[in-house]
C-alpha cells in the first residue's frame, strides 16, 4: 500500500484511507507473534477481573471492539495485509469466549451491513451512518433491548467535510457523507469540567482535550429503565449521533466517559446495572490498568490549560503599571 503524504496512512483504491500507524503498529498488532498472543492473554486476564469486580458491585460487565476498517473494507486495499480474515479483535473474541464475559461482536454485524454499501468513511478511522446503525442494533441485541425505532429510522442530509485522515494528506482530502440525525428525547443532565472547557471553544481544533471526558444522559422515556456506564472513545463519546446518543434513547441513563481505563470508584458509586466497555481495535496494543479517577483526571487537565492564560494575564497587568 503507497503511503501518500502523511506517514502512518495508506491508501487503497478509490481514495479509500487507512490508519496503519507512523511504525506500522496496525501491522505489528494484526501479525500473529508470540507478542501479540502474550497480549491478547494479558487482556483476557483483565476483563476476567472487570467481570468479577462489576459482579461484586452487582453490574453486568459488557465488552465490544471496534473493528479496524481495513479489516471490514480489506476489498479496497491494493496489495496484502497480515490476517485480515482472523483480525486480533477476533482472536481475542474467541479467548473471551471461554471465559464468562460478555461480549459484543461487532465484526459480523459490520461485515453483514458492508454488503448494503460502505460502513465506514473514505477519510476517517470512524463508521459512516450505515455502520453506527448497525454497531447500535448489535449493541442492543446483546444488552436485551429493542433498537429505539426512532434512532434507526435516521434522517439526515449530505454534506462535505475534511475527516481526520482526510485532513493530514497535503492537499487536504474532503468528503461527502451523510450526516445523519433523529428526534433527541434523551438530555444531558451533567458534564464535568473537561466537556465544558471543550465547548467554550478556547481549545478548539486541539487535541489532548477528550480522554476524561464524562456526561450524563438521563431519558424518562426511555423504554429500559436500566442504568448504564459507559467507557470508550472516540466511537462513544464524540459530538453527533454515536453511540452514547443512540443508547440514551434506549436506556433510561447512560454515563459515558472517554477512557479506556475504568473509573471503579465512579462505578461504585453510580451503581449501574451495565458497565459497557468499547475499544477500537488499534488500541488493544496497550493493556489498561484501571488506576483513573475521571473527575480528577478532568479538573487537572482543565488547570493546566487554564493557568498559563491567568499568568498572562497577571504580566499584562504588571505592564500597566
Amino acid at each position: 500500500m503507497a503511503q501518500t503524504g502523511a506517514r502512518g496512512i495508506a491508501v487503497g483504491r478509490d481514495g479509500w484511507l487507512f490508519w496503519i500507524g507512523r511504525k506500522n503498529e496496525l501491522v505489528d498488532l494484526y501479525t500473529d507473534s508470540a507478542a501479540t498472543r502474550r497480549l491478547l492473554r494479558r487482556w483476557v486476564r483483565l476483563v476476567e477481573a472487570r467481570i468479577r469486580r462489576a459482579k461484586a458491585l452487582g453490574a453486568t460487565y459488557v465488552h465490544a471492539i471496534v473493528p479496524e476498517k481495513i479489516a471490514v473494507h480489506a476489498d479496497t486495499l491494493d496489495r496484502p495485509f497480515p490476517n485480515l480474515d482472523d483480525p486480533p479483535g477476533t482472536r481475542l473474541g474467541r479467548l473471551l469466549a471461554e471465559t464468562q464475559a460478555e461480549r459484543v461482536d461487532l465484526y459480523e454485524p459490520l461485515r453483514a451491513a458492508r454488503a448494503e454499501g460502505p460502513v465506514y468513511l473514505h477519510t476517517d478511522t470512524h463508521w459512516n451512518h450505515r455502520g453506527y446503525i448497525a454497531a447500535y442494533r448489535a449493541l442492543c441485541a446483546a444488552l436485551g433491548i429493542a433498537p429505539a425505532a426512532h434512532v434507526v429510522a435516521a434522517t439526515g442530509h449530505i454534506e462535505r467535510f475534511v475527516f481526520d485522515l482526510g485532513g493530514k494528506l497535503k492537499p487536504p482530502m474532503d468528503e461527502a457523507y451523510f450526516a445523519h440525525d433523529f428526534p433527541r428525547h434523551a438530555q444531558r443532565s451533567e458534564a464535568n469540567a473537561l466537556v465544558q472547557l471543550r465547548e467554550t471553544g478556547r481549545v478548539a481544533g486541539r487535541g489532548g482535550f477528550f480522554v476524561g471526558s464524562r456526561a450524563v444522559m438521563r431519558n424518562p422515556e426511555a423504554a429500559d429503565p436500566r442504568r448504564i456506564v459507559l467507557f470508550g472513545d472516540s466511537y462513544v463519546f464524540d459530538q453527533g449521533p454515536r453511540l452514547t446518543a443512540m443508547l440514551a434513547e434506549s436506556f433510561a441513563e447512560v454515563h459515558a466517559i472517554w477512557s479506556a481505563e475504568i473509573d471503579w470508584k465512579y462505578v461504585a458509586a453510580v451503581k449501574p446495572d451495565l458497565v459497557v466497555y468499547e475499544i477500537a481495535e488499534r488500541f488493544l496494543r496497550r493493556v489498561p490498568t484501571d488506576r483513573f479517577s475521571v473527575d480528577a483526571f478532568a479538573e487537572s487537565r482543565v488547570r493546566r490549560e487554564l493557568k498559563p492564560n491567568l499568568v498572562d494575564r497577571l504580566r499584562r497587568l504588571l505592564r500597566l503599571r
